[in-house]
């Protein structure tokens, strides 16, 4: 056997500092990829559970304002706010009822059949359709999130 084969059997110093270091590069890559990745699917659990929460409360909301309806009532507007019970006592909620009102779309004339007409059914719309919008929120990662639901309680 000749002597420079003998003499290269092992990896030299420098071929194993480049490898080492490719490898930290790489893990260091990889670790940023998963730090995110977990930030993420926290982020997206958490809305999953407010939408969920919002889910719950507005239909919540909605069984008791057809209960007051049933008894002739019509709610006003109002807003409430609260908490959930555990273990969702960190993310808190706003209901708002707010009537609904629509421009008079523009007619021409002023006196017009078309334009009596349009104001009228605009002070209709406005004394029989109430906006119900709910608001969930909950900090995450130093910033206030929200969700937000919006639905319409009309009186036939």
């Amino acid at each position: 056997m000749s002597r420079g084969i003998e003499a290269r059997q092992g990896f030299t110093l420098l071929e194993v500092m480049v490898a080492v270091t490719i490898l930290a590069i790489s893990l260091t890559v990889m670790m940023h990829f998963t730090g995110n990745t977990l930030i993420a699917s926290g982020r997206a659990e958490r809305m999953t559970v407010a939408t969920m929460l919002a889910r719950e409360k507005i239909t919540e909301m909605e069984v008791q304002l057809a209960k007051a309806m049933k008894g002739g009532e019509f709610p006003e507007e109002r807003s409430e706010d609260g908490e959930f019970d555990e273990p969702f006592d960190d993310f808190r909620w706003r209901m708002e009822i707010r009537k609904v009102e629509l421009p008079a779309p523009v007619t021409g004339e002023k006196g017009s059949i078309q334009d009596v007409v349009s104001s009228q059914l605009t002070k209709e719309i406005a004394k029989s359709v109430r906006e119900l919008a709910l608001t969930v929120s909950w900090g995450e990662l130093g910033e206030e999130q929200t969700v937000k639901v919006t639905t319409h309680i009309v009186k036939l």
